[in-house]
């Protein structure tokens, strides 16, 4: 007997879970000719990672099973079904006390640090090709959607009863640019990806998994880890991903509950990052924040989902004006 499961996955890939007998995986598979940038590489960087890392932090990631092509023509690897919820859904169904939270919160850190503890000589000067990249570049490609590039161009945004200017505006480009020139002190492995429904917890184990690392983030800093655990806890973009959105002109709303228990655990989640690296580090993992819902740009737009694209777009600006 063979069942297949499908489960939420990236935007342009298929995530399912194969049940054969006793044997559980799951499956990723990608067009190897639509969208390749945003599908295909993405989907191989994080088929090698998951290679490498079986290999040098055993337990952290699930074993790669198989890759290969399937009779249409699309590629495709499998790992090992991890019996976990991921911790997004954890805080959503309100699974954890506060004392469990304190234990994955511990556990997460010392799943991070694991990784974190191989280190190399950093290119100090690469948040400069970050911002070209990740911002800028990332910008552009979403900007050739028309739906979007209309919603770019408005004068300013209405959102957290804020009004404020986006990237549009010289300005607070060429402010939010400048902040770049930070020189990078120190880089090494990183997860590259880490928001809260790419980590699985199991509370009976104790046990953290990381899911769909990710390559090219230009950048290989710890903080930009903690930044995209920031991202889901202090911004919500788990849970306001899941919810609708209501965009009437240049106000946007997002019509999300967020559980008490996520608001605890970001407290501890921050203070944690400011009181071993203290504020100038929070400063970067800031920038770090903000920029996250700028690379997700051309993912949501080649998806579709442009109220999507442009709720954190909005919220992107949000952030990057607080900063300036």
């Amino acid at each position: 007997m063979h069942e297949v499961i499908t489960l939420k996955g990236g935007s342009l890939n298929s995530t399912c879970l194969h049940k054969t007998n006793d044997l559980w995986f799951v499956r990723k598979t990608i067009s190897t000719n639509s969208n390749r940038e945003y599908g295909y590489v993405r989907w191989y960087s994080q088929l090698k990672k998951i290679q490498r890392y079986n290999n040098l932090f055993p337990g952290l990631t699930p074993k790669l099973l198989d890759v290969s092509i399937d009779s249409k023509g699309d590629a495709y690897f499998d790992i090992e079904y991890i019996n976990a919820k991921d911790i997004k859904t954890l805080f959503k169904d309100n699974s954890l006390l506060t004392n469990q939270i304190d234990k994955m919160h511990d556990a997460l850190w010392y799943a991070f640090d694991q990784i974190h503890s191989v280190e190399y000589k950093p290119n100090v000067n690469s948040l400069k090709l970050y911002f070209v990249e990740e911002v800028e570049q990332k910008l552009k490609d979403a900007l050739n959607f028309e739906e979007f590039n209309n919603f770019f161009n408005l004068d300013n945004y209405h959102y957290n009863e804020e009004i404020f200017s986006g990237l549009k505006n010289t300005i607070v480009h060429e402010k939010f640019k400048k902040l770049f020139d930070i020189k990078i002190d120190q880089e090494g492995y990183v997860h590259g990806n880490p928001t809260l429904e790419n980590i699985l917890y199991s509370p009976e184990n104790d046990k953290i998994t990381f899911i769909d690392l990710y390559e090219e983030g230009i950048v290989d800093s710890k903080f930009m880890d903690y930044s995209q655990i920031l991202q889901c806890s202090n911004s919500y973009y788990g849970i306001m991903n899941d919810s609708p959105k209501v965009i009437s002109g240049n106000t946007v709303l997002s019509l999300s509950v967020i559980p008490s228990s996520l608001d605890y655990f970001n407290k501890i989640f921050k203070s944690r990052i400011f009181n071993q690296y203290g504020d100038e580090k929070i400063k970067l993992v800031d920038l770090f924040e903000a920029t996250q819902f700028l690379r997700m740009l051309p993912f949501k737009c080649h998806a579709g989902d442009f109220n999507s694209a442009k709720f954190f777009y909005a919220h992107a600006c949000y952030l990057v004006n607080k900063i300036i």
